[in-house]
């Protein structure tokens, strides 16, 4: 089962991410194993519902498109069900979890009940004032060492 359950509606779908893998090195030849060579997308939701684990009011997860009968391509604009599990620091989903439009999937809904809304994203006020708060203090040494350095060689006139 999926560590993440929600329904949301797509704002935007299968950008295009890149290589997204995990390299495992060995003591013996040829020492690195890829073990993912494929391209890698992004969608971003505006989520709606969640059953299952922590999820924001706006996530992303990652998804191959091209890959036949396991990756999985969204429409953006489109409400999905989306069954996700963790992957590194991402979400990933594919075409062997349950993922579906969300119309199409009245089954899965009367068998996952109500839901609950989504945690809030966090605040980037708190970020903002400390990037700011070390700005004042970066100024303020600055001034200080303008000040210390006038004060040790004066004003040089010419």
């Amino acid at each position: 089962m999926a560590g993440m359950v929600f329904s949301g509606k797509v704002i935007a779908a299968n950008q295009k991410l890149g290589w997204v893998g995990r390299m495992r090195i060995d003591r013996y030849p040829p020492f690195i194993h890829m073990l993912s060579d494929n391209i890698w997308h992004l969608s971003t939701f505006e989520v709606t519902k969640v059953w299952k684990g922590a999820v924001n009011a706006r996530t992303s997860v990652i998804h191959l498109v091209a890959v036949p009968g396991f990756g999985y391509s969204f429409r953006q604009g489109e409400e999905y069900i989306v069954y996700a599990e963790k992957f590194d620091r991402w979400f990933y989903t594919d075409g062997c979890f349950r993922t579906n439009l969300l119309s199409a999937a009245g089954e899965d809904l009367l068998a996952l009940g109500a839901g609950k809304p989504p945690t809030p994203n966090p605040s980037l006020m708190a970020d903002l004032i400390s990037r700011l708060t070390v700005l004042f203090l970066f100024l303020t040494l600055l001034g200080w060492a303008a000040r210390q350095a006038r004060r040790r060689y004066g004003v040089q006139k010419s």
